[in-house]
């Protein structure tokens, strides 16, 4: 037994934008989902109309998952007919094909026939811990131009934490002898992509590097043609990063670790992990010379598409180049073992891709062709191919995947929260009064889907499949046992079973006598 919930106004998520929406006639009838046959639903198959989409943005700047819905046709159109998505949200964005911009998303879809037409959806990271309400706009015409149109609302959980980076990264711009770093907001960028990195490894018992023990071999002025050695004035512990410009012919950036340095230490274990690495910045832009898009507002992230008609994005390229730094690069021996096998073989890995596939390495030291599963944006090195927009480069939990699998620590961050249910016993009811209590799940992607699949629950009760809210007035009393099954918004994830018991007590019996 199951119910979808209450109609609109009710809503225990997000209350506040389901009553505003029903106070300006968005258009929510009480039949949960459709308006004049038009239908939007889960990959569960649940009406959202009411209850609408649940985004998470994860904690950390870090690629969020792409969380798909389905839009069904009114049984009675006209074909052909078109199909549109939109949102006012500038950070909301579909998958391709789409547009983004200053005005929000848009999708449009032709049908040609009645069919379900499956769409993603997803949001930029911000860097608060605030959650927020949104809305989607379908609106399907049909061959008669006949127009029907429905919200859906969208409650984004952020999942942010006020926690510095566990892993230093100090980055050195004493060695830039172009200039190029002398803006403040320059170097502000850098700072920022390298703290994004940061974030996610843990520094825990990492061992201290003595002034003057580390040598990085860094790039001179005039680019990929000669180097020069530098040693650490300071001690320090963690990363040193050496950001600089260049001015080269060859119209690129560069990032790397450095071959003479050390390893990291760890609580006595050597990592086989560099300590120390360099960020070159081309000073006349990347692959062109328009110059560079500046700043860490993440806002007009939809702008930094790094193609080679437009000015770059310093920190999508930063945030790359430091990836090599930091990660990806044969001096990190884990990896360079790696790629020459071609492929980064790690069982954690290979499950969360799903396809006992492993993600191959090309001779760029990129994830040649491989996407992330769960927010579809193209891995390290393969920023441009994603299934979603293209827009300032993030880390995806792959990356961090692959991280791991060469050497370093993961954080305890929400992007690896395993599912998990966390009831374990219910409050007793007694018949004929009304009865009320919520299951409580934790991790994965937190657009939960719940369900009796074993026994029955006493006559008179319900459970919400959105909300895990057990309520209702029980008919009679009795002992009953039930198996009810979580999953989170992972399409190929079993989900979490628990078998409880729920004590329905005579009303009329007193309770020392039950």
């Amino acid at each position: 037994m199951s119910s979808d919930g209450p109609p609109c106004g009710m809503h225990p998520v997000f209350p506040s934008l389901i009553a505003m929406a029903c106070l300006l006639g968005w258009g929510f009838p009480a039949d949960g989902g459709q308006s004049a046959g038009l239908r939007v639903e889960d990959i569960f198959g649940r009406a959202l109309t009411a209850h609408g989409l649940v985004l998470v943005d994860w904690e950390g700047t870090i690629a969020n998952p792409a969380i798909k819905f389905f839009i069904l046709p009114p049984p009675d159109a006209r074909y052909p007919a078109r199909l549109v998505v939109r949102a006012s949200e500038p950070r909301l964005y579909f998958d391709l094909p789409g547009t983004t911009g200053p005005d929000g998303p848009r999708k449009e879809i032709r049908l040609d026939r009645p069919e379900r037409s499956p769409v993603s959806v997803s949001i930029f990271p911000d860097r608060d811990s605030l959650d927020e309400e949104y809305a989607l706009e379908v609106e399907f015409t049909d061959a008669d131009g006949a127009s029907r149109a429905l919200k859906v609302p969208v409650h984004v959980v952020d999942q942010d934490r006020d926690r510095p980076a566990s892993f230093p990264v100090a980055v050195d711009f004493s060695q830039d002898r172009t200039g190029f770093f002398a803006d403040e907001a320059r170097r502000a960028v850098v700072v920022r992509a390298a703290e994004d990195w940061a974030y996610f490894f843990d520094g825990e018992g990492l061992e201290p590097i003595a002034a003057g023990a580390e040598t990085t071999l860094i790039w001179n002025p005039d680019g990929f043609n000669s180097t020069r050695p530098v040693t650490n004035a300071q001690r320090y512990v963690g990363y040193r990063l050496y950001a600089y410009g260049i001015d080269s012919p060859l119209l690129r950036s560069g990032g790397e670790p450095s071959w003479l340095g050390g390893f990291q230490s760890q609580g006595g274990k050597a990592l086989g992990l560099r300590r120390s690495g360099g960020y070159e910045a081309e000073v006349k832009g990347n692959y062109n010379r328009k110059g560079w898009l500046v700043g860490v507002d993440d806002a007009p992230w939809w702008r930094a598409t790094n193609l080679r008609d437009v000015e770059a994005d310093l920190y999508s390229i930063a945030h790359h180049e430091i990836g090599h730094a930091l990660v990806f690069n044969p001096a990190n021996l884990r990896f360079g073992a790696a790629k020459l096998l071609g492929t980064l073989r790690d069982d954690r890995l290979r499950a969360y891709l799903g396809s006992g596939s492993d993600p191959a390495i090309d001779r760029a030291d990129h994830l040649a062709g491989s996407l992330d599963p769960t927010s579809q944006r193209g891995a390290f090195g393969n920023e441009y191919h994603g299934r979603t927009p293209q827009g300032r480069w993030l880390i995806t939990k792959l990356d961090l995947l692959c991280a791991q699998a060469i050497g370093y620590r993961l954080r305890d961050t929400s992007a690896f929260a395993p599912l998990a249910l966390r009831t374990l016993t219910l409050p007793e009811g007694v018949a004929a009064v009304p009865y009320t209590a919520t299951l409580h799940a934790a991790g994965g992607i937190p657009f939960y889907y719940w369900q009796v699949v074993e026994g029955s629950l006493p006559d008179g009760l319900a459970l919400d499949s959105f909300t895990g809210e057990l309520r209702g007035t029980p008919k009679r009393s009795g002992a009953f046992e039930f198996t009810v099954r979580v999953r989170d918004y992972d399409e190929t994830g079993p989900g979490q079973v628990r078998r409880l018991r729920l004590e329905v007590g005579d009303r009329n019996r007193p309770r020392a006598l039950r």
